[in-house]
C-alpha cells in the first residue's frame, strides 16, 4: 500500500511538472504585442517603510519612458514611522500624489483607494521594498492589450546561505507561475511585480476578498481569469524584473510562507487549489515516509523514490527560469534545499492555514 501511494503520488507530481516546463517553454515563445496607452499609474501601498522608500524613489526618478505619461501613488497604510514625511521632502522628478488611509487600513484597502485616484487606465503594483529596473515601466507598456501581466521578482540572495535558500523557493514560485501562465491556467501571482487594466478588472472589495486581511494578488488573479476575453500573460522581459530583499533570517522565512498559506482557505479557483494540493499532499507525503521509515513500517526504497521523482522533476524547470533570469548560482543550494523543502513546506501549510498569524503587528487571519 505504501509503494503505490508513492507511485500515485509521485506520478502526479510528475506529470504537473512537466506540463508546468511545457507552460514555461510556451510563455518564452509568446508573440509579444504593443497597443497605445493613454499612461501608467503605478500603486505603492506601505506600512513602516521609511528605510526602503529612499532606493525606490531612486529608482523611479531613473524611469526612462519617453512615450506615455505615468504617475506613482504612495498610499501610507497607517504607518508608524515618519514615511510620509520623507516622501514629502525628498527631491521627485516625476508626478506623484501621496494618499494616508485612516480608520479601516490594510494593503487590500490602500491598494483599491490607489486605483479610486489614478489617472490612467493601465495600473503597475509594486512594493516599497522593491527597486525596479530604470526599463522598467517602458517594458510594461509592450502589453497594455492585456487583461494582468505578471512579471519576476527577484529575490537578493548575496547576504547569506538563508537568503539564498529564500531566494531559490521563491524562484521557484515565479518558475510555477510562468509555466502555468503559458498552460493558459495562471495559479500564483505576486503583487510586487503586477499590472492591469482597470477597465477590465474591477477592483473592490469583493475582487480583493476584503473579508481574507491577506491574498490582494492571488484574488485579482482569479478575477482576472474570469473574463471570458482578457489575455493573462507572463511577461519574461529582462528589463521587467524586479529586485526585492527578505529579512530576518530563517523565522522571517517561515513566517513569510505561514503568511502566503494563510489565505488559501479563501480561493475557489479550480486550478489554484488543484495545484496547491499536489504539491502538498506529495510534500506531507515524503515527511510521513521519513517518519514511517524511522519506525521501521516502510522502506528506504519508497523514500527514494518519492526523493528522486521529485529533484530530476524540480531540476529542469528551476534551472530554465534561473538561468533566464540570471540567477544560477542559485543552483548551488538545490540539493540541500531538496532535503529540507518538504518538512518547512508542510508546517508552514499547516500552521498558516489553522494558525493565527501576524504582519507588521497586525492578525492576518
Amino acid at each position: 500500500m505504501i509503494l503505490l501511494i508513492t507511485i500515485a503520488l509521485s506520478l502526479l507530481y510528475a506529470i504537473l511538472l512537466f506540463l508546468l516546463l511545457v507552460g514555461f517553454f510556451r510563455t518564452l515563445n509568446r508573440q509579444e504585442t504593443s497597443v497605445a496607452v493613454d499612461g501608467v499609474s503605478v500603486i505603492v501601498a506601505f506600512r513602516d517603510e521609511r528605510l526602503n522608500l529612499p532606493e525606490l524613489i531612486r529608482s523611479f526618478n531613473s524611469q526612462a519612458l519617453p512615450h506615455s505619461p505615468w504617475e506613482v501613488i504612495f498610499v501610507d497604510d497607517n504607518s508608524s514611522d515618519d514615511s510620509s514625511a520623507f516622501i514629502k521632502s525628498v527631491p521627485i522628478n516625476f508626478k506623484f500624489r501621496l494618499i494616508q488611509l485612516s480608520g479601516l487600513g490594510g494593503k487590500k484597502h490602500a491598494i483599491i483607494e490607489g486605483v479610486k485616484n489614478s489617472s490612467y487606465s493601465l495600473i503597475a503594483i509594486t512594493d516599497a521594498d522593491c527597486v525596479p529596473s530604470q526599463s522598467w515601466l517602458a517594458s510594461l507598456v509592450r502589453n497594455p492589450d492585456c487583461v494582468l501581466i505578471q512579471r519576476p521578482v527577484i529575490v537578493d540572495a548575496s547576504k547569506s546561505v538563508v537568503n539564498m535558500f529564500e531566494a531559490l523557493d521563491y524562484a521557484s514560485l515565479m518558475a510555477v507561475s510562468v509555466g502555468s501562465f503559458g498552460l493558459g491556467r495562471p495559479v500564483i501571482a505576486a503583487s510586487a511585480n503586477l499590472a492591469f487594466r482597470k477597465d477590465a478588472i474591477s477592483v473592490d472589495d469583493k475582487t480583493l476578498r476584503s473579508d481574507i486581511p491577506s491574498g490582494d494578488d492571488m484574488f485579482l488573479l482569479h478575477t482576472a481569469k474570469k473574463q471570458k476575453n482578457g489575455r493573462l500573460v507572463f511577461d519574461l522581459h529582462p528589463h521587467g524584473f524586479v529586485n526585492t530583499k527578505f529579512d530576518a533570517g530563517f523565522n522571517g522565512f517561515i513566517r513569510r510562507r505561514k503568511r502566503w498559506a494563510s489565505k488559501a482557505l479563501g480561493y475557489t479557483d479550480t486550478d489554484t487549489i488543484a495545484v496547491g494540493l499536489v504539491v502538498l499532499l506529495f510534500n506531507l507525503w515524503i515527511v510521513l515516509l521519513v517518519l514511517l521509515l524511522l519506525l521501521g513500517y516502510s522502506s528506504v526504497y519508497n523514500l527514494l523514490i518519492a526523493m528522486l521523482v521529485k529533484a530530476v522533476m524540480d531540476f529542469p524547470l528551476l534551472f530554465v527560469f534561473l538561468k533566464r533570469t540570471n540567477q544560477v548560482k542559485l543552483m548551488l543550494v538545490f540539493l540541500p534545499l531538496q532535503f529540507i523543502y518538504p518538512l518547512y513546506i508542510s508546517y508552514s501549510a499547516i500552521a498558516g492555514l489553522f494558525g493565527g498569524q501576524f504582519w507588521k503587528g497586525r492578525q492576518i487571519n
